[in-house]
Order: structure tokens, then C-alpha cells, then sequence
């Protein structure tokens, strides 16, 4: 055995040997890297949802939101209009003050309604095509399953049942 390691031309054929498997090892890893991404992007289990086109002024959502703050805004006013009326400047600042809270508060509850309805829409689209995460577009570089299709035609189909248990939220 140590006659073997003695002899120079043996070192060099199995230095050979093994710095060819090793080339071999780490040129077959690369390859099955490099190819694992285009078979990956085909059956990704990530959806991105494009929340910008989704939350235009001509979506049915935004529309309803959009309407109920008018009708919140025409009824505040009215009341003001009625508790104001014999008040003096100070009197009515701070009535107004109040009121633009009260707006303020209406938009932030009715941004949270359209919030709560596309995030349900997008994880019943989600569910459906059997995606375990879904993200909005601006955060995703690239890859991902584009939904945003879908979830919009949810969205469009659920705007009428959206609007009916609204209004009963409202009533309680």
C-alpha cells in the first residue's frame, strides 16, 4: 500500500480521478439549479393579486365605498346644518371639528370593509386554485401566479351581497 502512495504516477492518476469527480459533482448541481426554477414557475403555489387595478375608481367596491361616504357626508351635513344654526363661531369649529372626526372615522371603517373584502375574495381565489400564499404584485419581483382576474370577477359578483349586509351593519 505505501509502495502505491510512493509512486508518483499513481498520486497523479487518482488526484486525477478525484478532481474530476468533483467537477463532474459540482457541474450536475449547477444543471439541475439552473433548471429547477423554469419547472417551478409553472406549478407555483404563490398567487400575486395587482390591488392597484383591483381598487380603481371603476371598481364596484370602491363605487359602494365611494357612495356610502356621500350619503354619510349629505347626512352629516344636514345635521350640522340643523344643530349649528344657533351657534356662534367657536361654537360651530368645534361642532365641525367633531363632524371631521366622525368622517374620518366613517373612511377608515369603510377602507377596512373594502380591505376585508378584497383579502376574503383573494384567499377564496387563492383556496380554490389550491395557492398557499397570495401577495400583492408591488411586492413580488417576479414569478407567482397572476389572480387578480379572478379575484376581481369575485369581487364583482359578491358587490351585491357586500352592499345588503352593509346596510344592515349600519342599522345595528
Amino acid at each position: 500500500m505505501m509502495r502505491l502512495i510512493n509512486n508518483k504516477k499513481n498520486v497523479k492518476i487518482v488526484s486525477f480521478l478525484v478532481a474530476l469527480i468533483f467537477v463532474l459533482g459540482v457541474g450536475a448541481l449547477a444543471y439541475t439549479q439552473m433548471a429547477t426554477p423554469s419547472m417551478a414557475a409553472d406549478t407555483s403555489n404563490i398567487g400575486v393579486v395587482d390591488t392597484s387595478r383591483l381598487l380603481n375608481g371603476n371598481s364596484p367596491v370602491v363605487a359602494e365605498a365611494t357612495k356610502q361616504m356621500d350619503a354619510y357626508k349629505q347626512e352629516l351635513n344636514t345635521q350640522f346644518q340643523k344643530e349649528s344654526a344657533n351657534m356662534d363661531d367657536q361654537q360651530k369649529a368645534k361642532l365641525a371639528s367633531e363632524y371631521q372626526g366622525k368622517m374620518q372615522n366613517k373612511m377608515m371603517e369603510l377602507q377596512k370593509g373594502i380591505q376585508t373584502k378584497v383579502s376574503d375574495a383573494a384567499k377564496s381565489v387563492g383556496d380554490a386554485k389550491g395557492l398557499t400564499v397570495v401577495m400583492d404584485k408591488n411586492s413580488v419581483l417576479h414569478g407567482g401566479v397572476d389572480i387578480t382576474e379572478q379575484v376581481q370577477k369575485k369581487l364583482e359578483s359578491s358587490s351585491g351581497n357586500a352592499s345588503d349586509t352593509t346596510d344592515k351593519s349600519d342599522a345595528k
